[in-house]
């Protein structure tokens, strides 16, 4: 390792490389691989639920075929005959050797009669054979045994998600199977519980990621986030062939638990290495990678429509995250104090550059964390109530997305086919996170040149969010609506999404936890959400007017509660 470090050290110095751009590209990668993680089920479940139907429907045809092939021999084995006639050989021909008339078919029956006859002049009575009671017979039971006399054997259940599998009779014709039944495991309300199943786990660890992030450091807590996430999405076609919808929707809460401290120990990196001075150009960029996520996903889905295999995109998904991984560990590292590869021009800049009320050295990790404080803060609510705004029509934008790939496979067209169509849809995305670099870097020079301070700049973002949102509700629907769109993420990435460490940047991973987790709600409660905005018009004018009041209190000053409190000073 150290030799591997010397040859990267030297590598960086000769391309003269600034290690915080290294480490905010590597950032901006693992959103990406974030976002792509959370995506690759939701552009894939359709086509599951599909996949598994089909399958059914093919094993109920092969296993009536097999049973119209079955040979009339073999049936009547399966009805108990074969072994009757079996019997009756053997004892015709023990009767052949002892009467006269045991060539004759009826030799058995001529043997019990003479035996008969032989105990009655012995003056013997033979006891009358006693009749066999036939059992009680319904009409329906009659009706079913004149058209299949076979023994029914129950239904057995299979353990398998994509196979409804039934116990049949070697020879008997199978029950009916059909694409119907099998929808019965792969249902819409399924579909839509192994979606949201995914935010239970993902809000969970939102601040338990930061706080350790924070304390530990945020390379191994990101990396360790990224690297099981990865392995899971390797071993979700597995657990969705073998496991059926319930383990798919445990294995969905379980990602999301890792994937969790994803954006909060990003934030706490990027408070230790980005300076003020750049933090709107390149906090908006790697905050903002999710719009680029959503476009990856969205092309390695589509590719692999025309593989007819849906597992492929789980497997390069899962492999980047793992690709990630091996080079994050390498190069990067949480505070540029700890990165031998940072040269110490570098380091001084930062560290000059950087909030003067951040503490950079290690032996702060046993501060209190001022949870009232944080809790009775308004700013803080109104960034929750903006990002709860901004995922719901972030899922909105990428479930457009996914719905294209759907009426590409109805069409049963292949995707170079419609790539102008999925241009024209992901554009929005890139351009977004386009629009995110421009208004950072124009941020970043309203507050260097001191023609706004930072609260005013943020704020000025927060109400071009509210205009842009304001005229895309009123142009819903419409062709003209999409650049309002791209506008408000644009202004969105570059100040309220950068609260977090403006107002804490020690607290920069515990706040982006808060206020980020909640944010996420509205993944729990989205079909519900879709529905009130359908059937009620005046959601939007509600949702337009959040983001009114949330432009008025938001706050890009330092909070009080920034100032550390060891934990031996408590009162």
């Amino acid at each position: 390792m150290p030799q591997m470090q010397l040859k990267l050290r030297k590598f960086f110095d000769y391309l003269q490389v600034r290690q915080r751009l290294v480490l905010c590209a590597f950032a901006l990668l693992a959103i990406v691989n974030a976002y792509s993680i959370r995506l690759c089920l939701d552009f894939s479940l359709s086509r599951i639920a599909r996949d598994c139907n089909e399958l059914a429907a093919v094993q109920l045809e092969n296993a009536q075929r097999t049973w119209r092939k079955a040979p009339k021999a073999n049936s009547d084995r399966a009805h108990g005959r074969y072994a009757a006639n079996k019997v009756l050989a053997a004892i015709n021909a023990f009767a052949a050797k002892f009467h006269p008339t045991a060539n004759s078919p009826y030799a058995a029956r001529n043997i019990r009669e003479s035996r008969i006859n032989q105990r009655a002049r012995a003056g013997h009575k033979e006891k009358p054979a006693r009749p066999t009671r036939q059992p009680r017979t319904t009409r329906q039971s009659r009706r079913v045994a004149r058209n299949d006399p076979t023994p029914s054997y129950p239904r057995q259940k299979s353990g398998m998600s994509c196979e409804t599998q039934v116990y049949q009779h070697p020879l008997r014709k199978p029950e009916s199977i059909t694409v119907t039944n099998s929808a019965d495991i792969w249902t819409k309300e399924v579909q839509v519980l192994i979606t949201i199943s995914f935010y239970v786990g993902y809000m969970i660890t939102h601040i338990p990621g930061g706080r350790l992030a924070e304390r530990y450091g945020g390379k191994w807590i990101l990396g360790a986030s990224i690297l099981s996430s990865g392995i899971l999405t390797l071993l979700t076609p597995t657990i969705v062939r073998h496991g059926g919808p319930k383990s798919v929707m445990l294995l969905r809460m379980v990602i999301g638990l890792f994937e969790g401290p994803t954006f909060p120990a990003v934030s706490a990196m990027l408070a230790q290495w980005v300076p003020e001075k750049e933090r709107g150009r390149l906090c908006s960029s790697v905050l903002s990678a999710g719009e680029i996520g959503i476009i990856f996903m969205h092309l390695v889905s589509g590719f692999t429509i025309d593989e007819q295999d849906w597992a492929v995109a789980f497997y390069v998904v899962g492999s980047g995250a793992i690709l990630w991984f091996m080079g994050f560990v390498v190069v990067c590292y949480s505070k540029p104090d700890d990165s031998p590869y940072i040269q110490s021009s570098e380091r001084e800049y930062i560290k000059s550059q950087v909030c003067e009320t951040l503490e950079t050295e290690s032996g702060d990790a046993n501060e209190v964390v001022p949870w009232s404080n944080m809790l009775m803060n308004a700013p803080i609510w109104a960034l929750i109530a903006s990002n709860m705004q901004h995922d719901w029509n972030q899922q909105e934008f990428a479930k457009e997305l996914e719905q294209m790939l759907l009426d590409l496979e109805a069409k049963g067209k292949s995707y170079w086919n419609e790539l102008e169509t999925s241009i024209r849809l992901m554009a929005p995305h890139l351009y977004s996170w386009l629009a995110s670099l421009t208004s950072g870097s124009f941020s970043d020079y309203l507050i260097s040149e001191g023609i706004l301070n930072r609260t005013q700049t943020r704020r000025l973002m927060s109400w071009l969010v509210f205009i842009s949102v304001t005229m895309y509700f009123i142009h819903d629907k419409e062709s003209s609506a999409r650049p309002w769109s791209i506008l408000a993420f644009g202004a969105y990435y570059a100040g309220i999404k950068l609260l977090p460490l403006d107002m804490s940047p020690n607290f920069a991973g515990t706040l982006m936890g808060i206020t980020n987790g909640l944010g996420a709600l509205p993944g729990l409660v989205l079909p519900v959400l879709e529905k009130l905005e359908e059937e009620y018009a005046i959601i939007g004018s509600i949702r337009a007017t959040l983001w009114f009041i949330c432009a008025g209190y938001i706050s890009g000053e330092v909070q009080s509660y920034n100032q550390l409190e060891p934990t031996a000073n408590r009162s």
